[in-house]
């Protein structure tokens, strides 16, 4: 037994002391904190869903089968008015980002809308779209100005007959806020 508890030991100590050798001979700097994302729950999957702001009538589907990815999306259902969801985003100013998001929607939707909106909800940049049967990606490219909160939305305008929206797996692609461009 004593043997076994020599060669333990002199791994141990062998492999403290390569350790040390190793972490002594870094350069270590003091840790920076990783960029936080600007946003959150861009894929509904987190509940409770705080983060997004219903518009009209409108909410989300928690493990019915309806999403594009993962368990759960929103949706937008009504006979007329606005009725969306948005959720509000830090962004870089003077940046370029691409918004993108799975979009399907009832036959008869005509007037949908996806994009970004200032602080007041006046469009930004945004696309119009149409009946999708099928979820679509949208893809939004689009540019800051000299602000740096905005909201990302999407809805649609009901025509006085039920109509309905889905959407899921938003993505946003850009510069973080108050973070250095990495290449």
């Amino acid at each position: 037994m004593p043997i076994l508890k020599l060669t333990q030991n002199k791994n141990f100590l062998f492999t403290f002391l390569a350790t040390s050798i190793l972490f002594t001979n870094l350069d270590i700097k003091p840790g920076q904190a990783v960029c936080a994302a600007p946003y959150s729950n861009l894929d509904f999957e987190q509940q409770p869903t705080s983060y997004w702001k219903l518009e009209g009538r409108a909410g989300f589907d928690i493990n019915k089968g309806y999403s594009f990815k993962g368990f759960n999306n929103a949706w937008m259902r009504n006979v007329s008015g606005w009725n969306g969801l948005r959720q509000q985003v830090r962004l870089k100013p003077n940046s370029n980002y691409i918004l993108e998001a799975y979009v399907r929607t009832s036959s008869n939707v005509t007037d949908g809308y996806f994009g970004v909106r200032d602080t007041q909800q006046k469009v930004w940049s945004e696309i119009k779209f149409g009946s999708l049967p099928q979820y679509t990606k949208l893809t939004l490219p689009f540019r800051t100005g000299n602000a740096s909160t905005y909201n990302i939305f999407t809805g649609f305008w009901a025509l006085g007959q039920d109509s309905w929206v889905q959407v899921d797996t938003y993505s946003l692609q850009g510069p973080s806020p108050g973070c250095a461009d990495q290449e």
